[in-house]
């Protein structure tokens, strides 16, 4: 294993362990990508049919945006064509966190939409969460169904799958994936008392995802705070 790598590979070694302490995967379910510091054309990858608990750094595949893999004693997660072509095509993107929780994949199956509804949700999204077309799974489809669903937003529903995060680094791309997945809990727990759940002030959100956006190297810096506005209870 190559040594100079070995930081970037224990990385994604913890986030892949939080994943499953968050109970956003179950078994070797999802996967995560994080572009090399200092190595913008390579990506660190988990392995695939790997259980998390079992992870070790030497597991860590090294691969090429163009999917070539360089280094890594397994071979990464099948689904890594997503995890390339995303960042080859978004240089911005530093990782991409793939969940399987419950509350995203019942979203996932109904093809819903999740309304900014939290003030902490549109911070990690930048709005509105939507359902991307099914796309087939170990497939290039899997980025260019996705693609429209992830402009200006952090976060995309796989249609019969479960959800796809971004972030400029690794530590946004699971902050990203943590908070939709409990947000969606919040909403199914809502649609329990009212069929229609309250949604934050258009300005509020407009607000606010503009620190989302700021994550992003070159990116504005958040817009002003609006007029302070009265919600009803």
């Amino acid at each position: 294993m190559a040594t100079k790598w070995l930081e970037t590979r224990q990385k994604v070694v913890t986030f892949a362990r939080k994943l499953q302490a968050e109970r956003l995967v179950y078994s070797t379910a999802g996967n995560i990508s994080m572009r090399i510091p200092g190595e913008p054309e390579l990506l660190a990858c988990t392995p695939t049919g790997t259980q998390y608990d079992f992870l070790e750094p030497e597991d860590i595949a090294v691969v090429t945006v163009d999917g070539e893999q360089v280094d890594g004693r397994r071979a990464p997660t099948s689904e890594v064509p997503m995890h390339t072509l995303i960042c080859k095509r978004r240089p911005e993107i530093g990782a991409i966190v793939h969940t399987h929780g419950k509350a995203v994949m019942t979203f996932a199956n109904l093809g819903w939409t999740l309304p900014p509804i939290l003030t902490g949700l549109v911070e990690a999204t930048g709005g509105a969460v939507y359902t991307s077309p099914y796309s087939q799974p170990e497939t290039d489809q899997m980025a260019d169904f996705t693609a429209a669903a992830l402009k200006d937003r952090g976060a995309t529903f796989m249609r019969f799958h479960g959800l796809l995060a971004i972030g400029a680094d690794l530590e946004h791309a699971f902050h990203t994936a943590s908070v939709v997945e409990g947000a969606c809990e919040v909403y199914l727990s809502a649609r329990q008392f009212k069929d229609e759940v309250d949604e934050l002030p258009k300005e509020q959100v407009e607000w606010i995802a503009s620190y989302w956006r700021a994550q992003f190297p070159g990116a504005p810096e958040p817009l002003p705070a609006p007029q302070t506005v009265s919600v009803s209870a």
